[in-house]
Protein backbone atom coordinates (compact mmCIF):
# COMPACT_ATOMS: atom_id res chain seq x y z
CA UNK A 1 0.00 0.00 0.00
CA UNK A 2 2.80 2.80 -0.63
CA UNK A 3 5.65 4.87 -4.67
CA UNK A 4 8.49 6.52 -6.10
CA UNK A 5 10.72 8.78 -4.02
CA UNK A 6 10.88 11.45 -6.67
CA UNK A 7 7.51 11.80 -6.48
CA UNK A 8 7.01 11.80 -2.48
CA UNK A 9 9.41 14.33 -2.43
CA UNK A 10 7.24 16.71 -3.98
CA UNK A 11 4.42 15.96 -1.97
CA UNK A 12 3.69 19.58 -0.06
CA UNK A 13 1.35 19.66 2.87
CA UNK A 14 1.29 23.15 4.12
CA UNK A 15 -0.22 24.66 7.11
CA UNK A 16 -3.71 22.95 8.93
CA UNK A 17 -6.02 25.61 6.85
CA UNK A 18 -5.33 24.25 3.69
CA UNK A 19 -5.16 21.16 5.29
CA UNK A 20 -8.86 21.40 6.36
CA UNK A 21 -9.52 22.21 2.52
CA UNK A 22 -7.40 19.06 1.59
CA UNK A 23 -9.97 16.93 4.38
CA UNK A 24 -12.76 17.98 2.44
CA UNK A 25 -11.86 17.30 -0.89
CA UNK A 26 -10.51 14.08 0.00
CA UNK A 27 -14.37 13.34 1.39
CA UNK A 28 -16.10 14.64 -1.59
CA UNK A 29 -14.04 11.99 -3.67
CA UNK A 30 -13.74 9.24 -1.07
CA UNK A 31 -17.80 9.76 -1.46
CA UNK A 32 -17.82 8.56 -4.61
CA UNK A 33 -15.50 5.44 -4.40
CA UNK A 34 -17.34 2.25 -4.26
CA UNK A 35 -17.10 1.09 -0.11
CA UNK A 36 -18.65 -1.81 1.45
CA UNK A 37 -21.69 -0.78 3.40
CA UNK A 38 -21.42 0.32 6.98
CA UNK A 39 -21.47 -2.55 9.98
CA UNK A 40 -22.64 -1.43 13.21
CA UNK A 41 -21.23 -3.64 16.30
CA UNK A 42 -21.69 -3.86 19.56
CA UNK A 43 -18.90 -2.85 22.38
CA UNK A 44 -15.85 -5.18 22.24
CA UNK A 45 -13.33 -5.31 25.29
CA UNK A 46 -9.72 -6.81 24.24
CA UNK A 47 -6.85 -6.98 25.30
CA UNK A 48 -3.18 -8.30 25.17
CA UNK A 49 -0.83 -9.34 28.41
CA UNK A 50 2.66 -9.51 27.26
CA UNK A 51 5.63 -10.45 30.20
CA UNK A 52 8.53 -12.10 30.10
CA UNK A 53 12.69 -12.60 31.20
CA UNK A 54 15.16 -9.91 29.30
CA UNK A 55 18.97 -10.20 29.16
CA UNK A 56 20.88 -6.98 28.33
CA UNK A 57 24.48 -5.78 29.18
CA UNK A 58 25.13 -9.16 31.75
CA UNK A 59 21.75 -8.06 33.66
CA UNK A 60 18.41 -10.05 33.76
CA UNK A 61 15.17 -8.26 34.56
CA UNK A 62 11.53 -8.98 34.06
CA UNK A 63 9.83 -7.11 31.59
CA UNK A 64 6.63 -6.00 30.50
CA UNK A 65 6.28 -6.32 26.64
CA UNK A 66 3.55 -3.24 25.87
CA UNK A 67 0.40 -5.22 27.50
CA UNK A 68 -2.40 -3.21 27.14
CA UNK A 69 -6.40 -3.41 27.14
CA UNK A 70 -8.74 -1.61 25.37
CA UNK A 71 -12.91 -0.70 24.60
CA UNK A 72 -13.87 -0.50 21.03
CA UNK A 73 -17.09 -0.26 19.18
CA UNK A 74 -20.00 1.79 17.32
CA UNK A 75 -23.41 2.42 17.08
CA UNK A 76 -26.06 3.85 14.60
CA UNK A 77 -25.89 7.67 14.06
CA UNK A 78 -28.67 7.90 11.01
CA UNK A 79 -28.17 8.56 7.68
CA UNK A 80 -26.43 5.42 7.03
CA UNK A 81 -23.83 6.45 9.35
CA UNK A 82 -21.47 4.58 12.59
CA UNK A 83 -20.52 6.81 15.37
CA UNK A 84 -17.18 4.93 15.99
CA UNK A 85 -15.46 4.94 19.42
CA UNK A 86 -12.13 3.48 20.76
CA UNK A 87 -10.13 3.84 24.20
CA UNK A 88 -6.58 1.97 24.62
CA UNK A 89 -4.74 2.04 28.02
CA UNK A 90 -1.04 0.70 28.67
CA UNK A 91 -0.85 -1.83 31.84
CA UNK A 92 2.57 -2.52 33.18
CA UNK A 93 2.80 -6.18 34.43
CA UNK A 94 5.63 -5.49 35.95
CA UNK A 95 4.51 -3.82 38.99
CA UNK A 96 0.62 -3.59 37.94
CA UNK A 97 0.69 0.30 36.78
CA UNK A 98 -1.16 2.04 34.10
CA UNK A 99 1.48 4.27 32.32
CA UNK A 100 -0.35 5.77 29.99
CA UNK A 101 -3.21 5.71 27.45
CA UNK A 102 -2.41 4.73 23.82
CA UNK A 103 -5.68 5.41 22.10
CA UNK A 104 -8.74 7.54 22.90
CA UNK A 105 -10.81 9.03 19.71
CA UNK A 106 -14.88 9.38 19.05
CA UNK A 107 -15.64 9.91 15.35
CA UNK A 108 -18.12 8.97 12.37
CA UNK A 109 -17.57 6.56 9.70
CA UNK A 110 -20.06 6.09 6.86
CA UNK A 111 -18.77 5.39 2.51
CA UNK A 112 -16.84 8.53 2.85
CA UNK A 113 -14.67 6.92 5.00
CA UNK A 114 -13.85 7.73 8.45
CA UNK A 115 -13.41 11.09 10.17
CA UNK A 116 -11.94 10.57 14.19
CA UNK A 117 -10.65 13.40 16.71
CA UNK A 118 -8.70 12.83 19.79
CA UNK A 119 -5.20 10.22 20.14
CA UNK A 120 -5.24 8.23 17.46
CA UNK A 121 -2.81 5.62 15.14
CA UNK A 122 -0.71 7.60 12.88
CA UNK A 123 -1.16 8.10 8.91
CA UNK A 124 2.34 7.14 8.47
CA UNK A 125 2.14 4.00 11.09
CA UNK A 126 -1.08 2.98 8.93
CA UNK A 127 0.79 2.98 5.39
CA UNK A 128 4.79 2.78 6.21
CA UNK A 129 4.63 1.28 9.20
CA UNK A 130 2.58 -1.70 8.94
CA UNK A 131 5.11 -3.09 6.55
CA UNK A 132 8.62 -2.01 8.38
CA UNK A 133 7.92 -2.14 11.27
CA UNK A 134 7.82 -6.49 12.11
CA UNK A 135 9.87 -6.48 15.19
CA UNK A 136 8.26 -7.99 18.68
CA UNK A 137 9.65 -5.70 21.07
CA UNK A 138 12.89 -3.66 19.65
CA UNK A 139 13.34 -1.67 16.57
CA UNK A 140 10.75 0.35 14.50
CA UNK A 141 10.57 2.12 11.13
CA UNK A 142 10.85 5.76 12.76
CA UNK A 143 7.41 6.37 11.59
CA UNK A 144 5.18 7.88 14.33
CA UNK A 145 3.14 5.19 16.40
CA UNK A 146 0.14 7.60 17.70
CA UNK A 147 -0.49 10.87 17.96
CA UNK A 148 -2.93 13.18 20.66
CA UNK A 149 -4.59 16.35 20.01
CA UNK A 150 -5.37 15.22 16.24
CA UNK A 151 -8.16 15.25 13.81
CA UNK A 152 -7.82 12.13 11.29
CA UNK A 153 -9.31 11.21 7.61
CA UNK A 154 -9.52 7.88 6.83
CA UNK A 155 -10.27 6.12 3.30
CA UNK A 156 -9.41 1.97 2.60
CA UNK A 157 -10.64 -0.53 0.05
CA UNK A 158 -9.67 -3.12 -1.81
CA UNK A 159 -7.14 -1.49 -3.47
CA UNK A 160 -5.66 1.18 -1.12
CA UNK A 161 -5.45 2.83 1.70
CA UNK A 162 -5.62 6.81 2.57
CA UNK A 163 -5.33 8.78 5.66
CA UNK A 164 -3.90 12.28 6.75
CA UNK A 165 -3.95 13.86 10.49
CA UNK A 166 -3.73 17.75 11.39
CA UNK A 167 -2.63 17.72 15.10
CA UNK A 168 -3.25 20.66 17.13
CA UNK A 169 -1.31 22.59 19.45
CA UNK A 170 -1.62 22.17 23.17
CA UNK A 171 0.23 23.13 26.65
CA UNK A 172 0.95 19.96 28.39
CA UNK A 173 3.01 18.19 25.54
CA UNK A 174 2.45 14.32 24.84
CA UNK A 175 4.69 11.32 24.98
CA UNK A 176 5.61 12.14 21.15
CA UNK A 177 7.06 15.63 21.76
CA UNK A 178 9.00 14.28 24.62
CA UNK A 179 12.37 14.26 22.75
CA UNK A 180 11.79 17.96 21.74
CA UNK A 181 11.07 19.22 25.13
CA UNK A 182 14.37 17.37 26.34
CA UNK A 183 16.47 18.88 23.07
CA UNK A 184 15.71 22.45 23.85
CA UNK A 185 15.34 21.99 27.60
CA UNK A 186 12.05 23.28 27.58
CA UNK A 187 10.20 23.81 31.03
CA UNK A 188 6.67 24.21 30.50
CA UNK A 189 5.75 27.20 33.09
CA UNK A 190 3.73 30.27 32.52
CA UNK A 191 6.97 32.45 32.11
CA UNK A 192 7.99 29.82 29.57
CA UNK A 193 4.71 28.70 27.71
CA UNK A 194 4.88 26.87 24.36
CA UNK A 195 3.19 29.30 21.91
CA UNK A 196 3.14 27.37 18.55
CA UNK A 197 3.05 23.58 17.63
CA UNK A 198 1.61 22.07 14.33
CA UNK A 199 2.37 18.46 12.74
CA UNK A 200 0.47 16.98 9.69
CA UNK A 201 1.23 13.29 8.37
CA UNK A 202 -0.49 12.20 5.25
CA UNK A 203 0.28 8.36 4.08
CA UNK A 204 -1.28 6.46 0.95
CA UNK A 205 -0.61 2.85 0.70
CA UNK A 206 -1.47 0.74 -2.35
CA UNK A 207 -2.56 -3.22 -2.85
CA UNK A 208 -0.49 -4.46 -5.69
CA UNK A 209 -2.75 -7.91 -7.07
CA UNK A 210 -2.20 -10.88 -4.42
CA UNK A 211 1.27 -10.24 -4.12
CA UNK A 212 1.75 -7.39 -2.06
CA UNK A 213 2.14 -3.87 -1.25
CA UNK A 214 3.73 -0.32 -2.11
CA UNK A 215 3.35 3.10 -0.07
CA UNK A 216 4.20 6.50 0.29
CA UNK A 217 3.97 8.52 3.91
CA UNK A 218 5.36 12.46 4.61
CA UNK A 219 5.55 14.19 8.33
CA UNK A 220 5.73 17.49 8.33
CA UNK A 221 6.86 18.80 11.93
CA UNK A 222 7.00 22.34 12.84
CA UNK A 223 8.06 23.48 16.28
CA UNK A 224 8.36 26.98 17.67
CA UNK A 225 9.24 27.38 21.65
CA UNK A 226 9.15 30.29 23.51
CA UNK A 227 13.22 30.04 25.84
CA UNK A 228 15.86 32.24 26.82
CA UNK A 229 15.55 32.70 23.03
CA UNK A 230 12.43 31.76 20.40
CA UNK A 231 13.97 28.17 18.77
CA UNK A 232 12.49 27.39 15.66
CA UNK A 233 12.43 23.92 14.04
CA UNK A 234 11.60 22.09 11.50
CA UNK A 235 11.41 18.49 10.87
CA UNK A 236 10.31 16.43 7.69
CA UNK A 237 10.05 13.13 6.66
CA UNK A 238 9.21 11.24 3.73
CA UNK A 239 9.39 7.44 3.45
CA UNK A 240 8.87 5.08 0.70
CA UNK A 241 8.27 0.83 1.23
CA UNK A 242 7.09 -2.06 -0.64
CA UNK A 243 6.10 -5.48 0.41
CA UNK A 244 6.58 -8.57 -1.60
CA UNK A 245 4.66 -11.63 -0.31
CA UNK A 246 5.62 -15.22 -1.82
CA UNK A 247 3.01 -18.01 0.22
CA UNK A 248 4.27 -17.28 3.97
CA UNK A 249 6.77 -15.21 3.39
CA UNK A 250 7.27 -11.58 3.23
CA UNK A 251 9.93 -9.07 2.16
CA UNK A 252 10.01 -5.62 2.61
CA UNK A 253 12.07 -2.62 2.06
CA UNK A 254 12.09 1.05 2.62
CA UNK A 255 13.70 4.31 2.50
CA UNK A 256 13.19 7.61 4.43
CA UNK A 257 14.49 10.60 4.31
CA UNK A 258 14.80 12.96 7.19
CA UNK A 259 15.20 16.66 7.03
CA UNK A 260 15.92 18.83 10.28
CA UNK A 261 16.30 22.47 9.91
CA UNK A 262 16.70 24.77 13.51
CA UNK A 263 16.98 27.93 13.97
CA UNK A 264 17.50 30.92 16.69
CA UNK A 265 18.86 34.14 17.48
CA UNK A 266 21.87 32.36 18.03
CA UNK A 267 22.30 29.33 16.28
CA UNK A 268 21.35 28.31 12.97
CA UNK A 269 21.48 24.60 12.18
CA UNK A 270 20.37 21.54 8.74
CA UNK A 271 20.44 18.24 9.16
CA UNK A 272 19.88 15.93 6.11
CA UNK A 273 20.15 12.04 6.53
CA UNK A 274 18.58 8.60 5.26
CA UNK A 275 17.71 5.72 6.93
CA UNK A 276 17.53 1.85 5.03
CA UNK A 277 15.15 -0.95 5.59
CA UNK A 278 15.26 -4.55 4.81
CA UNK A 279 13.53 -7.79 6.83
CA UNK A 280 11.65 -10.36 5.74
CA UNK A 281 8.78 -12.39 7.81
CA UNK A 282 6.86 -15.72 7.50
CA UNK A 283 5.75 -18.65 9.37
CA UNK A 284 7.14 -22.39 8.86
CA UNK A 285 4.40 -24.95 7.51
CA UNK A 286 2.01 -25.88 10.06
CA UNK A 287 4.49 -25.99 13.22
CA UNK A 288 2.99 -22.80 14.36
CA UNK A 289 6.60 -21.22 14.10
CA UNK A 290 6.68 -17.54 12.93
CA UNK A 291 9.89 -15.74 12.55
CA UNK A 292 11.46 -12.00 11.78
CA UNK A 293 14.05 -10.63 10.37
CA UNK A 294 14.96 -7.05 10.40
CA UNK A 295 18.15 -4.61 9.66
CA UNK A 296 18.48 -1.08 9.12
CA UNK A 297 21.10 1.00 8.22
CA UNK A 298 20.73 4.85 9.44
CA UNK A 299 22.97 7.35 7.78
CA UNK A 300 23.38 9.57 10.40
CA UNK A 301 25.24 8.05 13.19
CA UNK A 302 26.17 4.53 11.04
CA UNK A 303 25.01 2.24 13.03
CA UNK A 304 23.25 -1.10 11.29
CA UNK A 305 21.24 -2.40 13.78
CA UNK A 306 19.49 -5.93 13.08
CA UNK A 307 16.78 -7.76 15.16
CA UNK A 308 15.94 -11.71 14.99
CA UNK A 309 12.63 -12.91 16.16
CA UNK A 310 10.90 -16.31 16.39
CA UNK A 311 7.15 -16.66 18.30
CA UNK A 312 5.87 -20.14 18.70
CA UNK A 313 1.77 -20.28 19.08
CA UNK A 314 0.97 -22.72 22.11
CA UNK A 315 -3.02 -21.96 20.92
CA UNK A 316 -5.86 -19.77 19.50
CA UNK A 317 -4.93 -16.88 22.18
CA UNK A 318 -1.76 -17.27 23.54
CA UNK A 319 1.87 -17.41 22.33
CA UNK A 320 5.74 -17.72 23.51
CA UNK A 321 8.41 -15.27 21.87
CA UNK A 322 11.67 -14.80 22.12
CA UNK A 323 13.96 -11.92 20.01
CA UNK A 324 17.37 -10.98 20.13
CA UNK A 325 18.50 -7.22 19.17
CA UNK A 326 22.19 -6.68 18.02
CA UNK A 327 22.34 -2.90 17.95
CA UNK A 328 25.61 -2.67 16.79
CA UNK A 329 26.86 -0.14 19.13
CA UNK A 330 23.98 2.63 19.65
CA UNK A 331 22.22 0.68 22.80
CA UNK A 332 23.38 -2.39 24.57
CA UNK A 333 22.15 -5.61 22.34
CA UNK A 334 19.28 -7.48 24.01
CA UNK A 335 17.45 -10.77 24.13
CA UNK A 336 13.75 -10.90 25.34
CA UNK A 337 11.70 -14.26 26.13
CA UNK A 338 7.92 -13.26 26.38
CA UNK A 339 4.63 -15.20 27.32
CA UNK A 340 1.34 -13.33 25.17
CA UNK A 341 -1.76 -14.04 25.89
CA UNK A 342 -4.45 -12.15 23.98
CA UNK A 343 -8.33 -11.90 24.64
Amino acid sequence: MKIYYCVIAQIKIPGTYLVMKILIALLAIAGALSVPSVVFAEANWYGSLRAGVESSNGNIAVKDGESYWGIQGSTDAGESLAAVYQFEQNINIEDAGQPGGRLSYVGLSGAFGSLTVGRIWSASYNTVGVITDNSYHYGDSQTSYRHGHAISYAFSNDLMTLQIDAISSDDSPDEENDEENRRYNYKNDENNERYDFERVEFGLSLNVGDIGKVAVARIDNKHKRKLTHIVATIDKQDTIAAEVSVSDLRVYVGVQKHHRASRSNVLHGIADWKTKYFGFAGGLGDTGIDYVFQWRDTERNSHKPWILGLSKSLGEDVSINLEHANNDGDSANATRVTLRIDF
